[in-house]
């Protein structure tokens, strides 16, 4: 058997094709937006609901691939290969089990939860149609993100690039043909999204067969170990919580914004997807480390983590700086791409300026709570979340943005404290090595 060494590779070299990918997997839903916008206003009102549910149900499953990629890459650094392969196979059992139940319950309610949300009445048929074609889709998409996630942890993140690069252009061939050749409308868009995952799925199960010999066996998905979902979850169901608290805080804020108006709002939207264009330098780095980090802790080479982590986070707040400054000069031409309206523009400048002081803390904090996380410490990062979140960001923000009347700039300079706080509090963690005594016992 031979085994690749993950950690002789260079951080830059695992990133760079994470970073692709994250791209684009952001880019499905942005071109499926754009396309069905160019066709009709309703379809894009009734597609709304459809990708909040889809999100929430990605991110869930997202986070258990987390779980599963940091218990298989201490496994590999503690070279236990049959274990890493029990973990693949029961992560995917999991995953599709969990696929299963979101889609279930997306059949059987998304027609009351469409009506919670008030979706209109004309548009109803078109959102639920959607909604439930997309439930299915969940089930492909719950496995893939499981295989990706292994081959990463394996260091082939290039191999699982190229599949999303394929993907994505399945579901473009896909849409232009059901919105423009069969006129199938918003159905066809989401068939051609089920039909772009279920490709996705084949290759990246014969990738795992037949590129790292990783033989499927039927008998292991069934053979659920107690201990062994329980080192999974340890991992996966704080991170899965700390992503939810932050998508509530951003849900929040979004309600003190709506309290401002439909031109505050309207630049919120446009810039948070500025912002999570930026973010995603960040986050490649910081997954490329804790990939490193996993396979350092399970070998044991502690100090090897220590340092390595620091030198992540150096390249990961430099890369951000100067991705951010260059946003920040370019804001002008930006802005005149994004949006025609003056009254939109001259809410988002002051943004740009003050994301050049927010962005490096971010990076910061995330490159932290992966390295924690990959560690096997992944409770602590959820308590800092949740503390800074609700005491610092949320209060900071109403207080600036609402009760000083500072607008936007005020609920992001809440957003501001907090990254910085917690990048703080998280580093002082790591610096004082208590996630060694955390650590999983592999």
């Amino acid at each position: 058997m031979h085994h690749h060494d993950v950690t002789e590779r260079s951080l830059f070299s695992l990133s760079w094709p994470i970073f692709i990918d994250l791209f684009l997997h952001f880019s499905t839903l942005l071109i499926n937006t754009y396309m069905v916008s160019q066709v009709s206003t309703a379809y894009l009102a009734a597609m709304g609901p459809g990708n909040l549910v889809f999100d929430m149900c990605i991110t869930i499953f997202s986070f258990i691939s987390v779980g599963c990629s940091v218990v298989i890459a201490q496994y590999l650094g503690a070279r236990h290969m049959d274990m890493a392969k029990k973990a693949i196979h029961i992560s995917i059992a999991f995953n599709f089990v969990l696929g299963l139940f979101c889609a279930a319950a997306i059949i059987f309610f998304g027609y009351k939860a469409l009506n919670i949300m008030n979706m209109p009445e004309h548009l109803m048929t078109d959102g639920f149609n959607y909604l439930h074609i997309l439930g299915i889709c969940l089930i492909p998409e719950a496995v893939s993100l499981i295989l990706a996630a292994c081959l990463r942890v394996y260091g082939k993140s290039k191999a699982a690039m190229y599949v999303t690069l394929i993907v994505n252009i399945i579901t473009i061939l896909g849409n232009i043909l059901a919105l423009y050749v069969f006129d199938a409308g918003l159905i066809g868009v989401a068939w051609s999204t089920v039909f772009g995952r279920v490709i996705c799925i084949i290759l990246l199960a014969c990738l795992l067969n037949y590129g790292l010999r990783i033989r499927f066996e039927i008998k292991l998905f069934f053979h659920w170990s107690k201990e062994l979902l329980g080192k999974i979850l340890r991992i996966g169901l704080p991170a899965a919580g700390e992503n939810m608290v932050w998508i509530l805080q951003y849900m929040t804020a979004n309600a003190f914004i709506g309290l401002m108006g439909e031109t505050s709002l309207a630049a919120q939207t446009l810039y948070f997807q500025i912002a999570l264009f930026v973010m995603l330098f960040g986050i490649s780095i910081s997954i490329g480390n804790e990939i490193f980090v996993g396979h350092l802790v399970g070998a044991k080479r502690f100090e090897d983590a220590y340092r390595q982590t620091f030198r992540s986070l150096k390249l990961g707040v430099g890369v951000t700086i100067l991705v951010v400054i260059g946003f920040w000069l370019a804001d002008v031409h930006i802005l005149h791409f994004l949006s025609k309206d003056d009254g939109i523009n001259k809410l988002l400048m002051p943004l740009f300026l003050l994301s050049v002081f927010l962005e490096p803390g971010r990076t910061f904090n995330i490159v932290m709570v992966n390295a924690l996380r990959a560690s096997g410490d992944a409770t602590f990062p959820l308590c800092t979340a949740i503390f800074f979140m609700w005491c610092v960001s949320i209060p900071v923000g109403y207080f600036l943005g609402i009760t000083m009347e500072m607008g936007l700039v005020g609920i992001w300079i809440g957003f501001m404290c907090d990254e910085w706080l917690r990048g703080l509090a998280n580093t002082w963690r790591w610096k004082s090595r208590k996630w060694q005594e955390k650590r999983l016992n592999i």
